[in-house]
């Protein structure tokens, strides 16, 4: 009896691993803005980006941690990231809004982890089966299951959100990405130690004081010269 018991737990084990994950009961899509620190920060810094944007992903890989760390995590900014679909529109539409779906704790997350799967995505969307699966892949990991995921890239509000942000971006002045603002003002070099610069500054802390150059030693003096010999 032990033995059978064991090995039906074992069975339903290894069902499990197979399937990964189970997929979320309900969906409690995010509304608004995606942002991270406080909602009421001094400094609002907003970043006009797109997952499947190789300069989004070079910028995240770069800087993206010291910044978290250094300000968001802190709660000195809030962090606002706007769809901007520039490099793929189609892929990077559908994976804002399988972020949408995955809601406001993993909205975050899912960009991150597209971005760590840019290439695979990218390559799948060219292939002769497009990025199906390769979005299925992502949102599953996210517990979404197909048939969410197909219903989330599908959901026109997603969509007109996507279109509206987009909309929204262009009379202010962007047409790249990204494209970042710190209290409305676009930053034209958007490097950690560039932006913190600028943080910094709009949260009016000082500029730390330069080191102080060391005093040169006085040079020896030299001998006077001896008195000429009669």
């Amino acid at each position: 009896m032990f033995l059978k018991s064991l090995g039906a737990a074992i069975a339903a084990l290894t069902l499990a691993a197979a399937c990964g994950p189970q997929a979320r009961g309900s969906l409690t899509p995010l509304e608004g803005d995606a942002f991270l620190g406080a909602a009421d920060a001094k400094v609002t810094v907003i970043e006009y980006g797109a997952p499947t944007c190789p300069g989004c992903k070079g910028w995240h890989s770069q800087n993206w941690a010291q910044l978290k760390a250094g300000y968001i995590d802190t709660n000195k900014i809030k962090f606002i990231f706007r769809e901007f679909p520039s490099h793929n529109p189609p892929v990077d539409a559908a994976i804002f809004s399988l972020a949408r779906c995955a809601g406001t704790a993993d909205w975050f997350p899912l960009i991150d982890e597209a971005f760590a799967r840019q290439e695979q995505i990218e390559m799948a969307s060219r292939s002769a089966d497009g990025p199906q699966k390769a979005l299925i892949s992502l949102g599953a990991k996210f517990r979404l299951s197909e048939e969410q995921v197909k219903a989330c890239i599908k959901d026109p509000k997603n969509l007109q959100r996507i279109i509206d942000t987009q909309e929204a971006g262009f009379a202010r002045g962007v047409h790249s990405t990204p494209t970042f603002l710190l209290n409305d003002v676009e930053v034209q070099d958007p490097s950690f130690a560039s932006l913190s610069a600028k943080i910094d500054a709009a949260l009016g802390v000082a500029a730390p004081a330069p080191a102080a150059t060391p005093t040169e030693a006085p040079a020896p003096a030299e001998p006077a010269p001896a008195p000429a010999s009669n």
